[in-house]
């Protein structure tokens, strides 16, 4: 079936008015901080700190949210992209709990910012994550680790329970995880400047930092067109540009992932209201959205640009799991550039100069960018060092090139493992 032309990048800036474009920085001027990158991270940092009286000015190279920010899959959950018991491994079960006390924080921000700001960005409540394989001992195991160790009632679901929300022989058990939701993210993130211009911060579009000078007990940070002069420089730029904060951007990975939207249906495939994702070491994740549309994103690649056949290619990986879904029009298909340190966790702190840094939020970003934005805000306003939690998590050399290709062979590798499991479920 012939694909449908649009003139949108994303199914999220055709369902979004922007508004006028925010103007570029003109001239030389003054702030308590200056934050460079407009997307989640930087967005909430510079509403948090307006809203504790600091003068805020955000630098944006492109548009608000144009990159992982404003074009991701929209789940909202607490935890990392790195799983909880990797992370108890590694610092011990108290200072996990403290961490993931800081993810739940930074989930209930997102949300309450919507219920305030806008109620009609949420999209829906809960998340389901789906076993592709039988493994239900390990399944109901992780459910009662993480009502023991974190307080959270995930339900287990049955292979019975499962397939009737989700109508594909490839599930098995799962989990459904009742306190998330799924949202518009580049609403969100519009909401968020606009909270934090009426609280005071001036947010500048294509207004790319280009160096970053400290002068004094001060930071100058220069563009084509202007220069700011702070006491403070928080660097939320994750992997589009990864030069203007070395500490932090050598530290970064940039890894794609992809996602189609269909043309709006009426399916039998897909039966919850729920964000869903399965247990693939490659895995799939999707939603029902406006018209009886499915968002449907995967695959993953160090290649920054787009792949050829792209729509085609995610329409493959949806009929594989739904049949029934017939040969659905694909209306929208974008990449989305996200940011990932080796240990996967995000980098919150600042470096041995005084600059600040909030990146690495990839596979785990609206609750985690809520959670930084808050953090350093209050460390920068407050005094308050909570965000030293994150400091056993610091940014390491993520080998450059060599380390990209390392992450494309571990995701082919689990491609392969994934097909071996499914093969030995049927």
């Amino acid at each position: 079936m012939k694909q449908a032309v649009n003139t949108f990048p994303t199914w999220y800036e055709a369902t979004t008015e922007r508004g006028s474009p925010r103007a570029a920085l003109r001239g030389p001027v003054k702030a308590d901080v200056c934050v460079i990158g407009g997307g989640l991270a930087g967005l909430t940092t510079a509403l948090e700190l307006s809203r504790r009286k600091k003068k805020v000015v955000l630098l944006e190279a492109k548009q608000l949210a144009w990159g992982a920010s404003g074009r991701n899959g929209g789940f909202v959950s607490n935890g990392f992209a790195e799983g909880i018991e990797n992370v108890q491994k590694r610092v011990g079960l108290e200072a996990a709990r403290a961490l993931y006390s800081l993810s739940r924080h930074g989930s209930e921000y997102v949300r309450r910012e919507i219920e305030v700001g806008d109620p009609a960005i949420k999209m829906g409540e809960a998340w389901i994550v789906a076993l592709r394989h039988r493994d239900t001992g390990s399944l109901k195991s992780y459910r009662d680790m993480m009502a023991r160790d974190y307080g959270e009632d995930f339900q287990f679901l049955s292979t019975e329970q499962t397939r009737e929300k989700l109508n594909s022989v490839r599930y098995f058990e799962s989990i459904s995880n009742p306190r998330a939701l799924h949202f518009h993210p580049l609403k969100y993130a519009l909401m968020l400047a606009r909270a934090a211009e009426k609280a005071g911060a001036s947010l500048h579009e294509n207004s790319r930092a280009q160096v970053v000078q400290k002068q004094g007990t001060e930071w100058r940070v220069r563009c084509a067109d202007g220069e700011v002069t702070a006491q403070h420089v928080v660097h939320c730029v994750s992997s589009l540009d990864r030069t203007i904060h070395k500490a932090s951007g050598r530290a970064v990975l940039p890894v794609a992932t992809y996602i189609a939207v269909t043309e709006p249906l009426t399916q039998d495939g897909v039966r919850t209201s729920a964000a869903v994702a399965d247990t693939r070491r490659a895995g799939n994740y999707y939603r029902l959205i406006d018209e009886g549309r499915l968002l449907w994103g995967g695959r993953i690649t160090t290649r920054v640009s787009e792949p050829a056949r792209l729509a085609e290619e995610m329409k493959v990986d949806m009929l594989a799991t739904f049949p029934q879904l017939g040969n659905p029009r694909i209306d929208y298909s974008w990449a989305g550039l996200m940011g990932y340190a080796l240990h996967k966790m995000p980098l919150i702190g600042r470096d041995t100069e005084g600059q600040w840094f909030a990146t690495a939020f990839g596979g785990h970003g609206m609750n985690t960018t809520a959670t930084a934005g808050q953090l350093l805000a209050r460390a920068i306003a407050d005094g308050d060092d909570e965000y030293r939690r994150f400091a056993p998590f610091a940014p390491l050399w993520a080998g450059g090139q060599l380390g990209r290709a390392g992450v494309q062979a571990s995701y082919w590798w689990m491609q392969l493992r994934d097909r071996i499991d499914e093969a030995r479920a049927r």
